[in-house]
C-alpha cells in the first residue's frame, strides 16, 4: 500500500499528533508576543484628532478639560496635548451636563440612548471568507466607541479573529469566560458574567473561541431531542387544563394540578429554547440590554447556526461584499441559503411564539476591499449598485495602511499615523469613517434622531 494511503485510524491518529505539535508551537508563540497578563494599551490622541471626535475646536476641548481640572498630558516646547479616550469621555459627560435643558445639544456630546430608544443589534455576515466581517466588525465597533456610544462586540466566530484584534488570545480564554458560557445548554451563564472590558473605553467584548464549535455540533442535536418532547409536553399541559375545568374537583387536587401545570409550563418554555436554536443569542443579550447602545455581532465565514442565531437576533443585517465576480456568484448562493432560513426562522417563530416576536429588519450591504482604480472592480460595483437595494453610498477602499496595521493587531484607529506612508493612512481611514458614519446615520434614523 502507498504509503501516502492510510486507513481511517492510522490518518486520525496523524491528525492528532499534527495539531497537538502545531497548537503548542502558535500557544508558545502567542504567549511569546502577547503574554496572557499583557494588556494592550489604546494611544492618547493629538487634540486635532481629540476635537474632531467631539465636533468641538481643540481651543475649547482645552478650556474643557482646564474647567474640570483634568491633567492632560503635555507633549514637547509647544506642549502638545495628547488625550485619552478615557479623558475624551469625561469630557463629553461633561460637555453634556453643561448644555443643561438643551437635550439635543447635550446628546451630540453623549450619544447614549434614551429610555425610548431600543438597543440596536448589527450583524456583519457573509458566508464566504475574506470579505472583511472582521476588519468591518472591529472598526465599526471601535469607531462608535470613539463617537461616545457603548459598545458590546460579540465575536462568534470559533477562530475568535475579533477577539485577537482586541488583545484577547482565543485559545488561552477558558470556556468560563468565554461567549459560549453564556449559550451552551448546560450550566449557562449569564452574558453580564462573560463579558470583558477592553482598553478602549465603552468597548467591551464577548470573546469568542474554539469551544464555539461545539455549540455548531449541539445545537441541531437539542433541537431534534426537544423537537420530539414537545408533544408529549403539550399534552401534560391539555390534560391538566382539561381536568382543573371539571366540577366538583377538589382543593387539594386543584393544588396539585396547578403545580404540575406551572412545572410543565416552565418545561415547555426550556423546550422551545432549545428547539428554537436561533433565538438563543437573542435571550442571552437580554442580560445586558441596559448597557449598551449598540451589539456588533462577528459572524463565522459560513450559514451555520451560530451565523443564524446572529441573523435572527440583528436589527440590520450588515452583508459584506469583495466586488469581484467570483465573489457576487458566491453572494448570490448566500442570499438564496439565506432565505430559505430566514423563512423557516418566520413561520416557526410565528407558529411557535406569535407574530409579535417577528420584528422588522434592516439589509445593507457593503463593498469591502475595493480598488477604485480598478475597472473591472468598478463595474462590478456598477452592477451590484443596479441590482441590490441598500448598497452603502461609502465603499471600504483596500489600503495596504489597513493590512499593515492588522499585521499588528492594530486597527486604523490605534495604529499610529507616522508609521504609514501619510497619504495611504490618510486615505483609508477617511474611507472607513466615511462607512462607519453612514451606519451610525442608519442607527440614528433607527432611533427617530435628525
Amino acid at each position: 500500500m502507498d504509503e501516502k494511503t492510510q486507513t481511517g485510524s492510522t490518518l486520525l491518529a496523524q491528525m492528532k499528533a499534527d495539531h497537538k505539535a502545531l497548537s503548542s508551537t502558535l500557544a508558545a508563540l502567542a504567549q511569546s508576543q502577547f503574554p496572557p497578563k499583557a494588556e494592550k494599551i489604546l494611544r492618547k490622541f493629538p487634540a486635532s484628532e481629540a476635537a474632531g471626535y467631539l465636533g468641538i475646536t481643540a481651543r475649547y476641548l482645552a478650556l474643557s478639560a482646564d474647567e474640570m481640572g483634568l491633567e492632560i498630558e503635555k507633549v514637547g516646547r509647544g506642549e502638545r496635548r495628547f488625550y485619552s479616550l478615557e479623558e475624551l469621555n469625561q469630557i463629553r459627560a461633561f460637555l453634556a451636563q453643561k448644555a443643561g435643558e438643551d437635550a439635543q445639544k447635550a446628546q451630540n456630546y453623549l450619544p447614549h440612548r434614551n429610555e425610548n430608544e431600543e438597543l440596536q443589534i448589527i450583524a456583519c455576515s457573509n458566508f464566504k471568507g475574506g470579505s472583511a466581517k472582521t476588519c468591518t466588525s472591529v472598526h465599526l465597533a471601535q469607531y462608535l466607541s470613539l463617537q461616545g456610544y457603548r459598545v458590546l462586540l460579540v465575536d462568534l466566530d470559533p477562530q475568535g479573529s475579533a477577539s485577537s484584534m482586541l488583545g484577547v488570545v482565543p485559545e488561552l480564554v477558558p470556556e468560563e469566560e468565554s461567549l459560549f458560557a453564556a449559550i451552551r445548554y448546560q450550566d449557562k451563564r449569564p452574558l453580564s458574567e462573560v463579558v470583558q472590558k477592553t482598553y478602549f473605553d465603552n468597548l467591551d467584548l464577548a470573546v469568542g473561541s474554539p469551544y464555539l464549535t461545539e455549540w455548531e455540533f449541539f445545537a441541531p442535536h437539542y433541537a431534534t431531542v426537544s423537537g420530539q418532547e414537545e408533544p408529549g409536553i403539550r399534552e401534560r399541559i391539555a390534560v391538566a387544563e382539561a381536568e382543573i375545568k371539571q366540577k366538583g374537583i377538589s382543593n387539594t387536587r386543584l393544588r396539585d394540578l396547578e403545580i404540575e401545570l406551572a412545572q410543565a409550563h416552565e418545561e415547555l418554555a426550556q423546550c422551545l429554547q432549545c428547539k428554537l436554536y436561533f433565538t438563543r443569542l437573542q435571550l442571552a443579550f437580554e442580560d445586558v440590554e441596559a448597557q449598551y447602545d449598540v451589539i456588533i455581532c462577528d459572524t463565522p465565514p459560513s450559514l451555520g447556526y451560530l451565523s443564524n442565531a446572529a441573523s435572527f437576533a440583528a436589527d440590520h443585517l450588515l452583508v459584506t461584499i469583495h466586488p469581484q465576480w467570483i465573489d457576487c456568484e458566491s453572494m448570490a448562493q448566500y442570499l438564496a441559503t439565506s432565505i430559505a432560513h430566514n423563512e423557516f426562522f418566520e413561520t416557526t417563530v410565528a407558529k411557535q411564539l406569535g407574530p409579535e416576536y417577528l420584528v422588522p429588519k434592516t439589509l445593507q450591504y457593503l463593498i469591502t476591499r475595493h480598488d477604485n482604480t480598478s475597472r473591472p472592480e468598478t463595474d462590478v460595483v456598477t452592477m451590484l449598485r443596479s441590482q441590490l437595494k441598500n448598497v452603502l453610498t461609502n465603499t471600504m477602499l483596500r489600503s495596504s495602511a489597513i493590512a499593515e496595521a492588522g499585521n499588528v493587531q492594530q486597527t486604523l484607529y490605534e495604529a499610529e499615523r507616522g508609521n504609514f506612508n501619510g497619504k495611504t493612512y490618510d486615505r483609508a481611514l477617511d474611507s472607513v469613517n466615511k462607512v462607519n458614519s453612514e451606519i451610525e446615520d442608519i442607527l440614528k434614523e433607527f432611533w427617530g434622531r435628525t
